[in-house]
Parts: C-alpha cells; structure tokens; sequence
C-alpha cells in the first residue's frame, strides 16, 4: 500500500463519489452509461423518470431511440455515431425531446457525454448525464415568439421605433424610419447600442435607458437633445420620445421599446420667433 500522503485512500475516493452523487442528485441530473458491444444503456433514477420509465435499469439502445421524439431521433443517433467516431474527440452534447416509455409526458433534456477511446481509435465507454431544461426551452420559444411579435410591430410602425435588448441594449429590431434618423443600413441589428452609433456615448440619455432597465419605469420626454454623426460632424437632432421596458414572466425587463419622433424642425422655428421678438 502506498504511503503518499498525497495519493487518495479509499475511504476518501468513495467519499468523493458521495459528494459528486449528492451534488448531481441536488441539480436534479441523470447519470447514463452505455455498454458499446452489447448495446445496451444504463440509467440512474432521475435518467429513468426523465425517459418516463420507472422500473428498468438497464435497456436496449434501440428501444431508448424509440422513446424520443421521431423529429429529433435520427439526429440524436447522428450525434451518438460522431460522438463515437475518434475524430469527434469523444464529444457529446445535444438537446432533444423525449415522450415518456411509461407516463407519455413530453420533456425537453440537454445530454453531455464523453467517449473514451483505445489504442486503436475503438470507443470502449460512453457515458455522461442528462438534465430536464424544458421550462428552459419553452421560455425561450415564448421570447422568440414575442421577438417575432414585437418585430411585425416595429417594422409597421409609422413612427421610429427600435427595440434594444439586455444590459448592453443590443438593437433587437428597428425599423426603416428609425435607420434613417440614426443613418445606418440594417446590419446594426445584434449590434449594441454604443458599437452601432459610437456618437451615443455619454450622452444623457443613454443613461436615461439604463435606468429604465434597471427600474422597470418608463420614460417620456416631449423634447431632447441628441447629436448624430451625419457624414464627418456630430449635428444636433431634437426629438419628442419614448422608452417603454418590456417584462419577462419573472417581471424582468429583458427590452426596451425605443420611438422617437424628430421635431428639430419645430425647435428651430420656435429659437427663430424667439430671437425676432423685440427684447
């Protein structure tokens, strides 16, 4: 037996896989082992409810195939057949449906695995966990779908309007109209704000915007100052507008909703029959 004191004993071994259970059965994660040359997949507790099975332990890879959703099948076989190629580096990540073996319930699941290979370039172990993230996805199609929304809305509005996302206030959406204010081409959508139309930076309401992202409260102003860079110079612009937070089911603000009006024309009229009065 080894005295290395830095060389694991048992005892502290078996307490590592203690540790690393608890911690995978706390996040709620399923373990999976697959037996390459019999074909046959091993399952945890929580890798069989998330497959809607509750007694077997271990089942034939073909049947496993048959209890996720036909859509994603031959692209989760795929995976699994690169997977096992050396050329893939053993890698396995994916996310895909399955429709329950016993209780026909639909989840969603994102699997990471790792094949591990010989010599000789033969998988001889695959393994890895599997995780429910269907609250996960149907969070996110209902934002694509609010995206998709909110984008018909914009590019139909009469008035300028762009929808700028997260912290960074990346452009989301914008429209025609609200392009030709800012004199861009439609390739700054994805931008952030700033790297978009870098003339913004430290202008007041630029902190304006992220304080209604950080309080949830909209903002209305009928007249503000913005300088634009049209061709080598900053021109100043005035404009009545409005920024208007949009929430996520948690009562986060994930966007705001941007529309401006230009009334530098009206300003300038009324500097002009200011300075004709007599003083």
């Amino acid at each position: 037996m080894s005295s290395d004191p830095s060389f694991p004993s048992r005892k502290s071994r078996f307490s590592d896989l203690e540790r690393l259970s608890f911690a995978l059965q706390a996040a709620q994660v399923g373990t999976w082992d697959m037996d390459l040359e019999r074909k046959q997949v091993w399952w945890d507790e929580r890798c069989r409810e998330l497959y809607g099975f509750v007694r077997e332990v271990e089942v034939p890879y073909a049947i496993v195939l048959e209890y996720i959703h036909p859509d994603d099948q031959t692209r989760v076989d795929q995976a699994i057949a690169w997977a096992l190629n050396p050329k893939s580096l053993g890698d396995y990540d994916i996310e895909f449906r399955t429709i329950g073996g016993e209780d026909y319930k639909l989840r969603w699941v994102h699997a990471k695995g790792q094949a591990f290979f010989d010599e000789h370039g033969n998988a001889y172990r695959f393994s890895g966990i599997i995780q429910d993230i269907t609250s996960l996805v149907l969070a996110r199609q209902e934002l694509e779908s609010n995206r998709r929304h909110w984008s018909t809305i914009v590019e139909n509005s009469p008035a300028p309007t762009a929808v700028l996302a997260g912290r960074e206030l990346t452009i989301e959406t914008i429209n025609k109209s609200m392009l030709q204010i800012l004199g861009k081409e439609a390739s700054v959508i994805g931008q952030p704000l700033l790297e978009a139309v870098p003339e913004f930076t430290d202008q007041p309401f630029m902190a304006i915007l992220q304080d209604v992202f950080r309080t949830g409260n909209a903002y209305h102003t009928s007249e503000g100052n913005v300088y634009i860079k049209v061709g080598d110079r900053l021109q100043e612009f005035w404009f009545s507008y409005s920024y208007t937070p949009l929430f996520n089911q948690k009562g986060r603000v994930v966007s705001i909703v941007c529309t401006a009006i230009d009334i530098t024309a009206l300003i300038e009229i009324r500097r002009q029959i200011t300075t004709q009065q007599p003083g």
